[in-house]
């Protein structure tokens, strides 16, 4: 691979957390700023999908919002397709200890972290796949996803996930 898009996942309604997760304060700081310092010496450039986010190039879930993280997927990959990216290392924002060895983990894409389909390389040639899967499928969700592309399960251990406010 020549260059990597980070993307971290942002869209998200929140409805188990019950406020703005990639807000809320962890160690002094928004939980979207521990994976973005986290997520950025790993890949060439860094995108936040889903919303808008200061001092971060920011783009809209595809192909419209409300399709859950597939649609930040889909933007993400086409995103990287048009700038010449080999691949897309995704995170949501709710990883605040993303490990920083991530991309080194996961080698050659498809692959994804077992327990956290979240955490996954993904190879650009899948833009016109999702394009089509989000068009064409009523599943939704990370798991077939995954199972569609083949996508490789590696074993990182345990990752802290914020879902609720306890989890802080």
């Amino acid at each position: 691979m020549t260059g990597v898009l980070g993307a971290i996942l942002a869209g998200g309604a929140s409805s188990r957390f019950g406020s703005d997760k990639a807000m809320a304060e962890w160690r002094g700081k928004p939980l979207i700023e521990h994976v973005i310092t986290r997520l950025r010496p790993q890949v060439s450039d860094l995108v936040v999908v889903g919303r808008d986010y200061p001092g971060e190039v920011s783009i809209p879930d595809r192909p419209a919002p409300g399709l859950g993280p597939l649609g930040g997927l889909c933007a993400a990959l086409r995103h990287a397709a048009a700038g010449g990216y080999d691949a897309v290392l995704t995170s949501g924002c709710d990883l605040p200890e993303l490990p920083l060895d991530l991309r080194e983990a996961l080698g050659e894409g498809p692959a994804f972290v077992l327990g956290q389909p979240l955490l996954a390389l993904w190879p650009v040639g899948l833009a016109g796949v999702i394009d089509l899967h989000l068009a064409h499928s009523v599943d939704r969700s990370l798991r077939g996803w995954v199972a569609l592309t083949g996508a490789r399960g590696v074993d990182i251990g345990p990752i802290r996930n914020v879902n609720r406010p306890g989890d802080l």
